[in-house]
């Protein structure tokens, strides 16, 4: 089976050194990237093909969900996971009608690899 390959997009360096740790856990998961704003992801999808996104919400210079539209606007077929601080109604809608599979708060890292799973059921 072929492994889901993960492009994880934080401004923080210890956010992104924490999700790549828990993701090298798994046999199935190999993070392919990291980016630390959505316009360098946006610059990164095409070299690295990934099978999901992990999207911070509040980054510098493009946010989340604004990566999101357009990720999904130009590559449909990625899926596409939010992340926040804390679990935000307005947060999760904007996620949502970005075109997100999923969203989790960073607090709840520890369903990050299931709801990868969910987002990519045709890789795991």
């Amino acid at each position: 089976m072929q492994k889901c390959r993960v492009l994880l997009v934080d401004d923080h360096v210890p956010i992104r050194i924490t999700l790549r740790r828990i993701l090298t856990g798994y046999d199935d998961v190999h993070v392919v990237g990291e980016a630390c704003d959505g316009k360098q992801a946006i610059e990164l999808v095409p070299l690295y093909q990934p099978h999901v996104v992990l999207l911070d919400y509040y980054m510098p210079r493009m946010n989340g969900v604004e990566a999101a539209r357009f990720m999904r606007e130009h590559w449909q077929d990625i899926a596409i996971i939010g992340l926040c601080v804390a679990l935000d109604t307005s947060i999760t809608d904007a996620f949502m009608n970005a075109g997100a599979s999923a969203v989790i708060s960073k607090d709840q890292i520890n369903h990050l690899y299931s709801t990868i799973q969910r987002a990519c059921p045709n890789r795991l």
